[in-house]
This record gives C-alpha cells, structure tokens and sequence, in this order.
C-alpha cells in the first residue's frame, strides 16, 4: 500500500511542477517587455481590453466578468485559449489549456485552502492535491474511466 501511495505523490508533484512552470512562462510573457511610449496617461477605464498582434489576432484579453477581473492568453492565431487568469470568490483561479484547447491543469483555492488538479487529454481530472475539510492534505488519482482511485 505504501509503494502505491508514494506513486501518487510523485505524480502529484510531478503535475504540481508542470502547473507552476506553466504559470511562470504566463507571467513571464505577460511581463515581457514591450516598446517604450512616450505618452504618459493617467488611469485608463475600460470594460474590457484585448491586446493584438501586427495582423489584428488577439493575444491577451483582460476583463471584468461575472467572478471578478481576467486574463486570457490566446494561441498564435488568436483563435483559441491557452490560459486564464481569474479572481472568483475564493481567491484566484488559473487554468491552462493543451495546443488542442482542452484544459490540463488549474491552480485555484476554495474555502479549504489552495487545490491543484491535472487533466488527461480527454479532458477529465486525473490528479488532484487539495485540502481535507479538516484540514488535512490530500492527493486524489483517477483512472481512465473517471473512477476515483
């Protein structure tokens, strides 16, 4: 039983790992540097702001929405998602998306504490770190068919 459990948290770290790299190239591309205006304004108000490339395709989109503000990043054609950024009302939300524009993994908190969940291609959760309601940690595994294990 202990070798089972100890499979399930190296996968959990495993997908951990690759939900927190994920979020350092998004915040990474959203902080990359970008050509000098000289014009300086003060507060600019908006509903909504989408930032395009040369040919018009959005890259970034921030907003306001029913949970709060947000932040989309679309993939090189503008045409599909790739990650988003959100408050709701427990915190925040993060969630990213495969080349194919299924979600992979998301980083979110809920009245627990802070939860993780990685997604197979096929769109259903396969891992999940989380809170207990008593406050203990917690690693969940599905399998392929969606069963809990």
């Amino acid at each position: 039983m202990f070798g089972n459990q100890n499979w399930k948290v190296k996968v959990a770290y495993a997908g951990f790992g690759c939900l927190f790299g994920s979020l350092c190239t998004i915040m990474g591309m959203l902080a990359s540097p970008v050509t000098a205006q000289r014009d300086k304004f003060g507060n600019i108000e908006c509903i909504s702001l989408r930032i395009v490339d040369g040919d018009g395709e959005t890259k970034v989109a921030l907003g306001v929405g029913e949970r709060g503000g947000f932040v989309g990043v679309f993939d090189k054609d503008g045409e599909e998602w790739k990650a988003a950024l959100s408050g709701y009302e427990h915190g925040g939300f993060v969630v990213v998306a495969g080349k194919d524009g299924v979600r992979n993994a998301q980083l979110s908190v809920n009245e627990r504490g802070g939860a993780v969940r990685v997604y197979g291609k096929d769109g259903n959760p396969k891992v999940g770190l989380g809170v207990t309601e008593h406050g203990n940690g917690s690693v969940n595994t599905w399998d392929k068919d969606g069963n809990r294990q």
